[in-house]
């Protein structure tokens, strides 16, 4: 029994010591094999970059597309459709002023085109269809029997100071509201241009008023120069230039005459006209 009992202390003794050594490691330990690996950055998406809404009236794409014929890059029909030639013209001209050419027509873009189509140098020629009615420096007027063309700049103090279309045929309302959108023009001169047309009549303008005169304009308006604009009907194909004035009442009149811009605050029509017509 002495080696039945040493077999029994032995393995107790051999049980203890695996007691002991697997009470000493926590049972959750893992083996080390080296340095846990730093964590890798997690790549977050980046927001979409903010794109320029595009313009998409059709008034404002006809006053673009006008806008860059006037400064050389023909769009063809000016029709206020954003069609692939107005594209290539948007992004020659985009490329001539070094911005991203992507052809597209955003308000920052129609605000530069209208500030290039103010600064360009006023007209010395235009051209008048029969109709149209033209008055001069000294009091006359003229209502022209054909089309042709005539010159603005005159060093002549009996030269030209306001080219109206032709209103014939035109509702009253259609006359009033023209005037009343060149006095709005007028009276913010040096702003964007506005466009005018009316379901009345078939032909469209921009307005485009100015304070800034000519010397020879200066000239004519005199020492009333300051109360003094420019501006001009425009259309695809036509230019009427006027100089009006502003009198003591606030109203616009055409130089050296008295035919007045009606007003919608104001009394409409105008004083009884005073001109001699010229026969031509």
């Amino acid at each position: 029994m002495k080696p039945f009992r040493r077999g029994c202390t032995l393995t107790g003794g051999l049980f203890a010591a695996f007691l002991t050594v697997s009470c000493s490691h926590p049972a959750n330990q893992t083996l080390e094999t080296g340095p846990s690996p730093a964590p890798q950055p997690v790549a977050l998406p980046h927001p979409a970059p903010l794109v320029p809404a595009s313009v998409a009236d059709e008034h404002m794409v006809m006053a673009a597309q006008r806008a860059l014929t006037q400064l050389g890059y023909p769009v063809g029909s000016i029709d206020g459709v954003m069609g692939p030639a107005t594209r290539q013209s948007i992004v020659a001209f985009q490329k001539d002023h070094g911005l991203a050419q992507d052809g597209q027509l955003t308000q920052a873009l129609a605000a530069l085109l209208n500030k290039l189509v103010v600064q360009l140098p006023k007209i010395n020629t235009t051209a008048v269809t029969a109709g149209d009615v033209l008055l001069y420096g000294d009091g006359t007027k003229e209502v022209a029997k054909s089309a042709r063309i005539v010159s603005w700049d005159l060093a002549s103090g009996t030269g030209l100071v306001a080219i109206r279309p032709s209103t014939a045929g035109w509702p009253q309302a259609a006359r009033a509201g023209l005037d009343w959108a060149i006095s709005h023009a007028l009276d913010a001169a040096g702003g964007p241009p506005i466009a005018w047309s009316s379901t009345g009549v078939e032909r469209q303008f921009e307005i485009f008023a100015t304070p800034l005169l000519s010397p020879r304009e200066t000239a004519l308006a005199g020492d009333g120069a300051q109360s003094c604009r420019h501006f001009e009907l425009r259309d695809s194909q036509h230019y009427y230039p006027a100089l009006v004035c502003r009198d003591q009442f606030g109203e616009w009149y055409f130089l050296h005459s008295r035919i007045r811009l009606a007003h919608p605050a104001r009394t409409l029509g105008s004083q009884p006209p005073t001109e001699i017509v010229r026969r031509k």
